[in-house]
């Protein structure tokens, strides 16, 4: 398993290549622009709303802050951010991870760990988050969904595009969660309107790829995760300790050779044979035998955090194993709220979750995708994903765009996610496709970039990624 060292020597992101007096790309005819600074760096901030459609009759705006740094934008890329949900509006990356300020403990500063400097940032809400809105209560439930979802981001793009005059622009997609279903269905649909897209960046949301070939493999490497939490509450028996990179190493060995092939033919095991896998899987994940199921030998993830910590009743937080109760991780509301009112003097509308309730975009969410069946909604309900699979739009993607670039990231305290299960889907995957993915393992969870040291490793992967600079 390949780990993004936090201790190795970091470069910080700089912006010392653009002069200090250089002209700034005008933000679109109808946005409120300010300008900024953020240390050396001088830029612009757009925010406002465009409208689309769902592909079909419902209309609607998205709202959307866009950062833009040099008049010398033709060619200067062009990364479109979001986060998932479904219902999720875009603050966790915008001021936690890559926007150009950032909000800790209610306060705003300066991101030093930002790729503004390399590409110009547009964060986006989709309808029903934020500031974005239906054009009517008939209209909202048309975006809920998520094929509409695709096409009314899309839409969007194109637009937004369009109105600042950067339709030859290198365009990126970031994703993060179910964004990543967002990034990876809106580049093969902006791939078949004949708008290439230089590439998508997925966090914490897998490869949307469809219904996986090999499940009982992609649930033998989710142990090497969980091996990795078991470490972190000291609950791995002494023959298992190590270091972290060592557990990882181990637990993925394992998986590999012994755990996923009972995981597939449970049946064909001797009593002896499974005795012996079923006390070896239960040690990997701290857990006593009991909590592993003696017919199929999985133990779902909804089991995992209940268990790990029963004895005190506590359970795990499913974005961060090492949390027990879970943790809000989203940026102060206030801070937020502030910022656009403020520093960016956006006046309009009302910001759903901050000033007025959170709409129900997720309750209300079609999965539309894929049929909906028991097995896959027995998966959802254990804690393994959403209540379909994905379509291979990221395949179908890099297919149809021969030049098209994939960054992969995941912490290993996720409980979504796997390093060694993006590893393999990658590695099965056509050669010529697969020599076109960075995949990236963090020390942390779903929002890896939550931690500093973690944040500036992040950052520059990502500015790396935007630049085409080609990543280990």
């Amino acid at each position: 398993m390949r780990i993004t060292s936090i201790s190795r020597v970091l470069v910080l992101l700089t912006c010392s290549w653009l002069p200090a007096a250089a002209a700034l790309a005008a933000c679109p005819a109808d946005a409120v622009e300010t300008r900024q600074n953020s240390g050396t760096l001088s830029y612009l901030a757009c925010a406002g709303t465009i409208a689309v459609d769902n592909g079909g009759d419902a209309q609607g705006r998205i709202f959307y802050t866009a950062y833009l740094a040099s008049a010398e934008h033709e060619q200067r890329p062009v990364a479109f951010v979001w986060n998932g949900g479904p219902g999720a509006d875009s603050r966790l990356l915008h001021f936690s991870a890559l926007g150009p300020v950032r909000i800790r403990e209610g306060r705003v500063e300066a991101n030093p760990d930002s790729p503004l400097a390399v590409a110009d940032l547009v964060f986006v809400d989709p309808v029903g988050t934020g500031f974005s809105r239906a054009a009517s209560e008939a209209d909202a439930a048309g975006f809920y969904a998520t094929t509409a979802d695709i096409a009314a981001t899309t839409d969007f793009i194109l637009s937004w595009l369009d109105a600042s005059g950067r339709s030859g622009a290198p365009v990126f997609l970031v994703g993060e969660s179910f964004g990543t279903w967002r990034a990876a269905g809106v580049a093969e649909a902006l791939a078949d309107q004949g708008r290439p897209v230089a590439g998508i960046a997925l966090i914490s949301g897998g490869i949307p790829l469809g219904d996986l070939p090999d499940r009982h493999l992609m649930r033998a490497l989710s142990l090497p995760n969980r091996a990795a939490t078991a470490l972190a509450h000291g609950k791995l028996p002494s023959e298992l300790q190590g270091d972290i990179e060592q557990v990882l190493q181990e637990a993925e060995r394992f998986a590999r050779a012994v755990y996923a092939p009972a995981l597939a033919d449970p049946a064909s095991l001797s009593p002896e044979e499974r005795q012996t896998i079923r006390a070896r899987v239960a040690a990997f994940h701290g857990l006593p035998q009991e909590a592993v199921d003696p017919e199929t030998l999985w133990v779902s993830p909804r089991t995992f955090r209940t268990e790990l910590l029963g004895d005190g009743g506590q359970m795990l937080d499913v974005f961060d194993m090492r949390i027990a109760g879970g943790a809000d991780p989203t940026p102060s509301g206030a801070a937020v709220l502030r910022y656009y009112r403020e520093r960016l003097r956006y006046a309009e509308g009302r910001y759903a979750g901050i000033e007025v309730e959170e709409l129900p975009v997720g309750a209300g969410w079609q999965y539309d995708q894929a049929p909906i069946t028991p097995e896959s909604l027995a998966r959802a309900m254990a804690g393994e994903g959403p209540p379909s699979p994905s379509q291979p739009w990221t395949l179908r993607a890099m297919e149809k765009m021969p030049d098209m670039r994939t960054f992969v990231a995941a912490g290993f305290y996720d409980s979504l996610n796997s390093c060694a299960a993006n590893e393999a889907t990658v590695a099965a995957l056509p050669a010529a496709v697969a020599a076109r993915f960075a995949l990236h393992c963090y020390p942390g969870g779903h929002m890896m970039y939550d931690e500093p040291a973690v944040a500036i490793t992040f950052g520059r992967d990502i500015a790396a990624f935007l630049k085409g600079e080609k990543q280990e």
